[in-house]
């Protein structure tokens, strides 16, 4: 189709249409690596891709971005044999595959967070390898990101290799931990609860990238108010089974409660939360604020290459980008600022618009 969807019938149909091939070959960049690294992965077939664009960072990781019954999901997939990389064809793709390159790589800061607090709060596994990676070429990026709509070859390069070492990153992990966090929630929400709009015109459509350029910056200003509060709280969860079922809906409801329930709190797991919270937020915060991207500089990267700053800049309702900070904690089980802020009673999401 012109317009390839990521989506479980458009991999269907590619794996019908390759069925006599002995390899896949990806030429393209979200859609196209994902559906064709998911269909070789469910083919047991090994595939390649040829970067058109710079504007996501699944290049390089194991898994892939599709819709499963109208849930958006990251599913195992086959990492490529080899990925083909002309800096020169990157830099030729149109600006806003370029911005969308730079919002996709500011979320390294937001993940890496939210991915930190999960493990100092509730011990989950954290690899600090996938941002060391990253730590040398991020600084160059942020230093120059004009040089990116300049057609700067070496800037375009600094960012190729962010987008292919976050996705090794990912691959190290077994998952997408370490580059995808409460700011891809948000982002998955808006588009689950756009449904049909979201996708009928895809010229006009946001791009991935461009989305959690905006969300990075939302979720960066959250986890800088969580962070400077000297103590904090939490209580046990308001929101019930039937609560959460009512606001999804009867098809994807279920699949919503299955993800929240393993991180919601009740009584006796607030209880000792708050405990470790007693004793060890000093730490916790110290720890978190040194791998942050203090707000302004996530705005200032953004201004400086015209991406979108505000939900009206992507075509988004402002009351359904609230409700999307809102809500969006209950769509997969990892716990970031999200959760904390709403569990601590602090979550204003109109205040971080």
């Amino acid at each position: 189709p012109a317009h390839p969807q990521p989506d479980e019938a458009t991999v269907e149909a590619l794996g019908r249409q390759s069925s006599a091939a002995d390899a896949l070959v990806a030429v393209g960049s979200g859609t196209i690596n994902d559906l064709c690294k998911y269909a070789a992965a469910r083919a047991d077939k090994p595939y390649v891709v040829f970067a058109t664009a710079p504007s996501m960072n699944g290049y390089t990781s194991m898994n892939a971005s599709i819709t499963v019954d109208g849930l958006k999901r990251t599913l195992p997939a086959r990492v490529p044999a080899a990925v083909f990389v002309d800096l020169s064809v990157l830099a030729a793709a149109p600006a806003r595959m370029i911005r969308a390159g730079v919002g996709d790589s500011l979320c390294r800061a937001t993940a890496q967070a939210d991915w930190l607090l999960a493990h100092l709060l509730r011990g989950d596994l954290y690899r600090a390898l996938p941002f060391e990676l990253l730590a040398e070429e991020e600084a160059r990026l942020l230093s120059d990101p004009e040089g990116l709509l300049r057609g700067d070859l070496k800037a375009m390069g600094s960012l190729a290799r962010t987008l292919i070492l976050s996705g090794l990153g990912m691959t190290l992990c077994g998952g997408s931990y370490p580059a995808s966090q409460g700011e891809h929630l948000i982002s998955h929400y808006v588009e689950l609860r756009l449904g049909a709009r979201h996708g009928e015109d895809p010229a006009a459509e946001p791009l991935h990238g461009e989305q959690i350029a905006l969300t990075t910056l939302t979720m960066a200003r959250l986890q800088r108010q969580v962070l400077e509060r000297e103590r904090i709280r939490v209580h046990p969860s308001t929101v019930g089974q039937a609560e959460l079922l009512e606001h999804y809906g009867p098809e994807l409801g279920p699949g919503c409660w299955r993800e929240f329930l393993p991180k919601r709190l009740d009584e006796r797991s607030a209880a000792a939360l708050n405990d470790r919270l007693a004793r060890e937020w000093p730490k916790v915060r110290e720890a978190i604020a040194a791998v942050c991207l203090a707000p302004q500089s996530v705005a200032s990267v953004l201004e400086r290459i015209g991406a979108p700053r505000s939900p009206e800049a992507l075509g988004w309702p402002r009351d359904l980008y609230a409700e999307a900070v809102a809500h969006a904690a209950a769509l997969r089980n990892r716990y970031t600022f999200l959760d904390l802020a709403r569990d601590s009673r602090n979550l204003d999401s109109a205040a971080l618009l």
